[in-house]
């Protein structure tokens, strides 16, 4: 059996829920733009230096700009906030002037909060003053079941037929892979799991917890699976390829009890937006069949923005996490989830994991969307 991980244009977006950039990714070139004290304009000569980046990309450009807008430490955070999107925001309409299409932006507004030199001092301003510009390539990937998936019977090996993993080179590509699904509470098999592969709709069961079999994966790549089970929130795992050595990854799936809590880890919205983008479409596909499995599971999907400042966000950044919310709770209504089973709410910053987020990872966990058990369905 054949599964195609053709993966979208990944376009992510970190100033809500975006992710790190993972190994699926390749730094292209990097660059800072600086800026004058208190404006947003774009001086000539780093109009130059965007020109120059622009031109660089080719035409059908394969990856995604990602940028980050920062201010010095002069004026009040929330003006400083607000600055540095400006900033961000002026770069990337220079950029689409360029012909650098809307949707290859991925966009994070730090105003003051990530220094990289003394504020105290106007040399040490000016480099603060800047936004950061990295673009990134991205891979794609092919993957090749050739063993049985059930797990519990034991197959005599048969010779491979013509034209399917009858050559060296698809041999020495295969690695011997073991899934074990456990709960996460009590480290016990989970019965009747099962795995996907983004972009098929094939099963690979794991009726007692365990799947195990050959699968043809290209060396010094990143693959994704999808795991599940009735009764517990799906997962996903990450398989980085560096040698063709067997491998045994145990995953753990958080149960379906009331008050769990489980952050959907890849979503990523355009900037200031409800609009997902394309690379959502795994997570998304993820998070309904997760749903669809659990229709018996009152779920509340609530949104949650990162503003890591002693003080409530401004209204318009908290009613953003409404709308998202909304969002992703209307594509579930749209895609077969019983309306009964959903409701949805916005919590702004009022519960992020790190309240005081200085770093890149921090401020990214505080950006998500969680589905929380609030109690169940009567069963008839």
């Amino acid at each position: 059996m054949r599964i195609y991980l053709s993966f979208f244009l990944i376009i992510l977006c970190s100033s809500i829920f975006a992710q790190t950039t993972n190994k699926n990714t390749i730094l292209l070139r990097s660059e800072n733009i600086y800026f004058d004290f208190g404006k947003d304009n774009i001086r000539p000569s780093e109009k130059n230096k965007l020109i120059s980046l622009a031109s660089s990309l080719q035409k059908n450009f394969d990856g995604y700009i990602q940028l980050s807008a920062h201010t010095d430490s002069i004026g009040t955070p929330n003006k400083n906030y607000s600055l540095s999107e400006q900033r961000g925001n002026a770069v990337i309409h220079y950029l689409m002037q360029q012909k650098i299409a809307p949707f290859s932006f991925v966009t994070r507004y730090d105003g003051e909060m990530i220094p990289i030199a003394d504020n105290s001092t106007e040399e040490g301003r000016q480099k603060n003053r800047r936004v950061e510009i990295a673009v990134y390539k991205i891979n794609t990937h092919e993957i090749t079941t050739s063993v049985s998936t059930n797990p519990s019977v034991e197959k005599p090996v048969e010779t491979p037929k013509k034209g399917i993993n009858s050559s060296k080179e698809e041999k020495e590509n295969t690695v011997n892979l073991t899934f074990t699904i456990q709960d996460e509470t009590t480290n016990e098999p989970i019965p009747n799991a099962y795995i996907k592969a983004f972009n098929s709709n094939e099963k690979m069961n794991a009726p007692q917890g365990i799947w195990k079999g050959d699968i043809e994966l290209q060396a010094e790549n990143t693959y994704s699976f999808g795991f599940y089970a009735k009764g517990y929130f799906h997962n996903i795992e990450n398989l980085m390829i560096d040698d063709y050595s067997p491998k045994t990854i145990t995953v753990k799936l958080k149960p379906t009890k009331k008050g769990n809590k489980s952050a959907l880890k890849q979503l990523y919205f355009y900037n200031n937006e409800t609009t997902l983008l394309p690379n959502s479409i795994p997570e998304l596909k993820r998070l309904k069949e997760s749903v669809l499995l659990n229709s018996n599971v009152l779920f509340e999907v609530g949104g949650h923005i990162n503003f890591p400042f002693p003080y409530n966000a401004p209204k318009p950044v908290r009613e953003l996490s409404v709308r998202r919310a909304k969002f992703i709770y209307n594509y579930l209504i749209e895609n077969g989830a019983n309306p009964e089973q959903l409701t949805f709410k916005g919590y702004g910053n009022t519960e992020m994991i790190y309240p005081t987020a200085t770093t890149h990872e921090e401020m990214t966990l505080n950006r998500r969307v969680e589905l929380k058990v609030m109690g169940y369905l009567k069963e008839n």
